[in-house]
């Protein structure tokens, strides 16, 4: 899969045009809306929002490998993750809901923990890079941030991406 602007270390788009560009390229499988459809309310798009950008600051897509890799730098590098609302959102019958049941019936628990491990190398590159963060990331940040160029932020944060090469996976796992 092409690489996206996004995930270039020094990368100049602003964060609201990197999150445009991660929403384009992920594909309606994987678009979650947060729409107030599923009966679900505005914290669920901003948990949504807090999701969505941490692929941008953190440089990943959206192959299963990375979303395990960045369950590393969330749980690590981030304010923390939001338990409570990730298990509400979780079980609340939506639409995360619903692309758990679809993860699980695809691939199934084993197949997904094997991914989960195939990631490890990558995983522990992403717990050392953390480790060189100058702060967390906020899970819920301000609008202001929308208008700063990735590169800005990086560097205010001291968040170190993977590269190309150290991202790579031959057959990565996609939805």
């Amino acid at each position: 899969m092409k690489r996206l602007r996004y995930q270039e270390q020094d990368c100049e788009l602003t964060l609201q045009e990197g999150l445009e560009e991660y929403l384009d390229h992920i594909g309606p499988d994987a678009k979650l809306t947060g729409d107030e459809n599923n009966g679900l309310d505005e914290g669920y798009r901003q948990f949504l929002l807090g999701h969505d950008c941490q692929h941008i600051i953190f440089g990943l897509a959206l192959s299963l490998e990375e979303e395990s890799i960045l369950d590393t730098f969330a749980i690590q590098g981030t304010s923390g993750i939001p338990w409570k609302k990730t298990f509400q959102y979780a079980f609340s019958g939506g639409e995360l809901t619903q692309l758990y049941k679809k993860l699980y019936k695809n691939y199934g628990i084993s197949r997904i923990l094997a991914i989960s491990f195939r990631a490890r190398k990558k995983k522990v590159m992403a717990w050392k890079r953390v480790k060189l963060m100058t702060k967390k990331w906020p899970w819920y940040f301000p609008q202001e941030y929308f208008s700063r160029t990735i590169k800005d932020l990086r560097d205010e944060y001291n968040i170190k991406i993977l590269s190309e090469e150290e991202l790579y996976f031959e057959d990565p796992t996609y939805m």
